[in-house]
């Protein structure tokens, strides 16, 4: 398995490019149907990226997954 990554810029550097677009919409508050239809796929697929997300950066909460995503400037808070 997989260990998590940091925080840092490096975790980011885990993602695929459709995952960094999950996580850029979900930390900005964008429901999982809403993702999914902006990004034309479903949503099972969004939460297959969401679980993938939280394993790769280490988060247990959209909190955490939000704060990251501001701190590395992915989005603005």
């Amino acid at each position: 398995m997989r260990k998590p990554a940091s925080e840092g810029s490096g975790g980011l550097d885990a993602l695929t490019p459709r995952e960094r677009q999950v996580l850029r919409l979900l930390a900005a508050g964008v429901s999982t149907r809403e993702t999914a239809a902006r990004l034309t796929i479903s949503p099972k697929t969004v939460e297959t990226h969401r679980v993938r997300i939280y394993a790769k950066l280490g988060c247990k909460s959209a909190v955490e997954l939000t704060r990251i995503a501001v701190r590395t400037g992915l989005i603005e808070a």
